[in-house]
């Protein structure tokens, strides 16, 4: 009986090994024995325990006896990746970590201990099912077939077999099937060795309460510019980071901390047939510098199973972007075409990562000559005109330092549009933020409702330019978003921001137009208060800023150099006036175009924005902006044929004293009245307009027309902004949370 007591322990350590080479996850376990029930006295010097006996469903056979610390000197023989995979910080295991193995029947057999029947492995908080389970005991061989199951937090998968070499650090998984939760895969994986508690495993194959949660967005945006037709300012193609993966494969090979597929699958979608899919050959999994990568060399999107596209070499998902080359262009800053090259973070100290994303301008360097400077020693004022290069003109550079210390977080960026340093004044571009939020009310319940604090602070975050500028971007939402879920009917939320700024030469958007602070520094404090009380969502934010400007004036072609004191309050507020009730309260399979329960309501939403600026010259201005009108949603975009429409009108209208010495922050005293429609014409496309009136000339101003394609998993918008002459495309991915899972897709 000793035997088998000990054969146990064998398989409950290589057992748990198995999980963490199955997650690519290196834990630290802080144990010096498994948990002992009817153990006798053991003996120091062999470590044995005695027989456990003979169980109601579980029969022990006798043999040898296998000690403790022959275990150990195993784990320590077999190489370092299983040693790192158990590291112990004491040299015994330890009485809080619970193992256990449940089946039918366990026995042995030609040296190998065997489990038959309902197997089901037990460490801690994680569970490994099965219907046989063996292990070699000389070859060190480990195998578990038929109906294999694993679960640990959100991270499952199923299988039909798994295998692994202990001796020679490699296996593979069959016919593999699962999900991965990005958001929480590293928490999950920290195994907590004081559970000593069965964690049972709920085999349900419906998705229960799916929530939307997000969106992330790729695209690509062409800004007309003079005579040239192709200008391409923002291309992003990168694949987005997604919560929740479901994935399959035909086998998953493990090879010393690499997992490694030849094809493998994932989906955002959380229904069969599924909308969006990436494919991945020459896939691999590997931990590195104690981060998870997921890495396809080969990669497609494929759309409704219809449309294939190559996208290339792609992370996944990662904590950090992989190294990856990629085409974009610039005619302002760099002449034209560019390639580059993102590199990963790499940490230079303590808590500060360094990204280093280099350029060579390819249109510049074909040209000879760039039209990205003023001539020499000229006003920078003054038109840019063509100028010779020499070789460093071909080449530009971006540095992103981010860090902590201690409650604050600190980011600075450096652009260099060419590396001769004879065009340092004009290639320079610099950012640097010194920000800490404090929470002045417990913010828990607003973080459970967006699953995660990252999740969270993007909803409520304020924007790192100065938000006392938001009168002077006519675009800017006077009504902040609500950051609340429909499910959530009271909330509150309260924020303060503390943010220290430092910036040389940045654009800002005015009246539709691009204006430039050559020069600022000051302090930000920031106020943001959001509640919503049974479906009426109020946003309240109080903003003061001082700091040192300098930049172009308001009358002249001069720089004024000025300090400013500005306080600005911002306030919105949503009132329902009708919902239509409805009998959906999570979307389902019949939801082919919306990740969400479309609402149709008749709600009326009004904002206030004011504002007082005073300089060290002497002037002022203030002002009040109201914003006010009626947003009305109808139909439910679950039919082919103009089941949804949504039109908004926003009346908006300045009184204002004063004006400012600098160009950039006068306010306009415009009256105008935006209009935004969006109407289903046939299945998932949908036409979106929006266009502004001048209320003072009547002339329409802002135009942007769209084309959706919208579908549950995913979504791809052309549009046109006449305002700032661009066209450009955005695809977007969707983000859910969800229990339960779909049978295999």
């Amino acid at each position: 009986m000793k035997k088998f007591q000990q054969i146990n322990l064998f398989i409950y350590l290589n057992g748990f090994l198995i999980f963490d080479l199955l997650t690519i996850h290196p834990a630290k376990i802080f144990a010096k024995d498994f948990k002992k029930n009817n153990l006798t006295e053991i003996n120091k010097n062999s470590a044995q325990f005695e027989p456990i006996g003979i169980q109601n469903d579980i029969e022990i056979s006798t043999g040898s006896y296998l000690s403790k610390n022959k275990v150990i000197e195993d784990l320590k023989a077999n190489g370092d990746a299983l040693f790192t995979l158990l590291a112990f910080e004491q040299k015994d295991l330890g009485d809080d970590f619970f193992a256990e193995i449940d089946s039918d029947i366990q026995y042995n057999q030609n040296d190998e201990f065997i489990a038959e029947g309902n197997v089901t492995i037990y460490l801690s908080d994680a569970t490994l099912k099965g219907d046989l389970v063996k292990y070699d005991l000389e070859k060190k061989l480990l195998t578990v077939i038929g109906n294999v199951i694993f679960k640990k937090g959100k991270q499952y998968f199923e299988a039909s077999k798994l295998f692994y070499d202990v001796k020679q650090d490699i296996g593979y998984i069959d016919n593999v099937y699962g999900l991965i939760d990005s958001k929480t895969f590293t928490e999950d994986f920290k195994l907590e060795i004081n559970k000593n508690q069965k964690t049972l495993i709920d085999k349900n194959n419906e998705v229960n309460e799916p929530k939307f949660v997000d969106s992330a967005t790729i695209g690509l945006v062409n800004d007309f510019e003079d005579d040239k037709s192709l200008n391409i300012t923002k291309a992003d193609l990168r694949i987005p980071t997604i919560n929740r993966w479901r994935f399959k494969t035909d086998q998953l090979v493990y090879k010393s901390k690499t997992f490694e597929s030849k094809k493998i699958f994932f989906t955002n979608d959380i229904y069969n047939q599924p909308q969006f899919v990436f494919l991945s050959k020459n896939f691999s999994a590997e931990i590195i510098d104690d981060k998870l990568r997921l890495l396809s060399r080969n990669s497609w999107i494929i759309l409704d199973n219809k449309i294939k596209i190559p996208v290339g070499r792609q992370s996944i998902f990662d904590s950090d972007p992989t190294t990856r080359w990629g085409l974009g262009a610039d005619f302002k800053d760099k002449d034209g075409y560019y390639l580059f090259r993102s590199t990963d973070l790499r940490k230079i100290y303590r808590d500060y990562d360094l990204q280093v994303q280099p350029y060579f301008l390819i249109q510049r360097y074909l040209k000879g000559s760039t039209e990205s400077y003023t001539a020499k020693n000229s006003s920078v004022f003054s038109e840019k005109v063509e100028s010779d290069i020499n070789f460093f003109d071909n080449f530009a550079l971006d540095l992103d330092l981010s860090g902590k210390e201690k409650d604050w977080e600190i980011g600075s960026k450096i652009e260099l549009n060419s590396l001769n340093f004879e065009r340092l004044d004009e290639s320079l571009r610099t950012k640097l933020n010194i920000r800490k939020r404090i929470f002045l009310k417990d913010n828990k319940a607003n973080e459970r409702v967006f699953n995660n604090k990252e999740q969270f602070n993007k909803y409520i975050s304020i924007e790192e330019s100065d938000n006392s500028n938001s009168f002077f971007n006519d675009q800017a939402e006077l009504n902040l978003p609500n950051i609340y879920l429909e499910n959530d009917k009271n909330q509150f939320s309260n924020i303060l921001d503390i943010q220290f700024y430092n910036i040389f030469r940045e654009t800002i958007i005015k009246d539709f137009a691009t204006e430039e602070i050559y020069f600022a520094s000051g302090m930000n404090l920031s106020n943001k208060r959001s509640w919503s009380n049974n479906g009426k969502n109020t946003n309240l934010s109080l903003i003061y800023d001082f700091g040192h400007f300098k930049s172009k004036s308001r009358e002249v072609e001069e720089f004024k150099e000025l300090f400013r004191n500005s306080f600005v309050a911002l306030y919105g507020y949503k009132f329902p006036i009708w919902k239509k009730t409805t009998l959906d309260t999570t979307i389902d399979k019949s939801y082919k175009y919306s990740p969400k329960v479309i609402n149709q309501s008749l709600d009326w939403s009004t904002g206030v924005q004011s504002g007082y600026y005073l300089y060290s010259d002497g002037t002022n201005q203030s002002a009040i902006k109201f914003n006010t009108g009626p947003v009305i949603t109808l139909g439910s975009l679950k039919k082919d044929f103009l089941d949804y429409t949504k039109f908004s009108t926003t009346y908006s209208f300045v009184l204002k004293n004063g004006d400012s010495p600098f160009s950039f922050d006068n306010i306009s005293e415009i009256p105008k009245l935006n209009f935004n429609f969006q109407q289903q014409i046939y299945g998932p496309l949908v036409f979106n307009l929006n266009k502004t009136l001048n209320l003072e000339d009547g002339t329409y101003s802002s135009a942007k027309y769209a084309l959706d394609f919208k579908r549950r998993a995913y979504s791809l918008s052309a549009f046109y902004d006449s305002a700032r002459e661009s066209v450009g495309i955005n695809f977007n991915l969707f983000n859910f949370d969800y229990s339960g899972l779909s049978s295999k897709f």
